[in-house]
């Protein structure tokens, strides 16, 4: 019963990072452009449950950390964790119109560590 509810707050909390960076990338082209250092430190924490949720997952869905598929997982969400941060430091030093290219790209990062947990096989 706990794994089921710690799978379901895992999914939850994967597509709550593609939405919210979804509604990043629309509101870093737009008037809502000093919304997103919140939103920043939203993802941030989001990501950070995903990664943790995803890693009690690990063993108790009987895989190892040498998945290829859980690896690339780690690989990607940890350079998600990393650009994010990068926003939340350098909140005001980027130029409004690189905002709408870094969310576009977070977005593709977060389709394929989707892609690749659905599938589990390596994009």
């Amino acid at each position: 019963m706990l794994i089921e509810i710690l799978k379901f707050a895992h999914v939850l909390l994967a597509l709550g990072l593609l939405g919210l960076t979804s509604c990043c990338f629309i509101a870093g082209g737009s008037k809502h452009y000093p919304i997103l250092s919140v939103l920043n430190n939203i993802l941030l924490y989001l990501s950070f449950f995903a990664l943790l949720t995803g890693t009690l997952l690990v063993h108790s869905k009987h895989y190892t950390f040498h998945t290829a598929w859980i690896q690339a997982a780690y690989f990607f969400l940890t350079f998600f964790i990393f650009i994010i941060s990068l926003l939340i430091l350098k909140k005001n030093n980027l130029p409004r119109w690189l905002y709408p290219g870094v969310y576009l790209f977070l977005i593709i990062l977060l389709i394929i560590i989707m892609h690749d947990a659905v599938r589990k096989v390596a994009f």
